[in-house]
């Protein structure tokens, strides 16, 4: 029985992975290029368990034939948190670069405030989480405060305003997890 339940629940997990966004719930979606001048675009959707969701697309022209659904370059489960209300939602952002800016924070609930900004490139045919920052204070704490900024591409950051090198290896969008954050953005 145990057996059956897990078979079923990986089957399930694949299909989720390969399903088309609710568009209903969708929080942010930013048009971008990540390599050559294409057209790509990144959807931020709620998945109604305090996460976000992303999906990527890539090559959106010339114009494709739409009779035809469109596929995700990836999709990334849980990519940001997300609260119900304001100063708890996440965002999408770019830079002239080409990178895609996730953003999410919460600055509206609690005692411990936090913002966090992840960069994503595109890199030999991958998605990568070339940067982090993050802030966060404790409101009745002002001496609580705490930054960090790492670029793991360079292997250089700061860590409440001194320069630090940053020893965590770049990692795969797919791979990035909220529960893992560098030891160097660990306050």
């Amino acid at each position: 029985m145990r057996r059956l339940v897990m078979i079923a629940a990986t089957v399930c997990l694949a299909g989720a992975a390969q399903a088309e966004p609710d568009f209903s719930t969708v929080l942010d979606s930013k048009t971008l290029s990540f390599m050559d001048g294409n057209t790509d675009r990144a959807v931020l959707v709620e998945n109604g368990d305090s996460g976000a969701d992303l999906y990527l697309y890539l090559n959106l022209e010339p114009a494709r034939d739409i009779s035809k659904p469109l596929k995700a370059a990836l999709v990334k489960k849980s990519v940001a948190w997300s609260g119900g209300m304001w100063g708890t939602r996440p965002s999408l952002e770019t830079t002239a670069r080409g990178s895609l800016l996730i953003k999410s924070e919460n600055t509206g609930v609690g005692r411990d405030r936090w913002t966090q900004t992840l960069t994503v490139v595109y890199r030999n045919k991958d998605f990568v989480v070339a940067g982090l920052t993050r802030e966060s204070y404790d409101t009745l704490d002002p001496n609580a405060a705490h930054n960090c900024d790492l670029n793991f591409l360079s292997g250089k950051g700061k860590r409440d305003g001194k320069a630090i090198e940053v020893k965590t290896p770049a990692k795969k969008l797919e791979s990035w997890s909220e529960d893992a954050l560098p030891k160097e953005c660990v306050f």
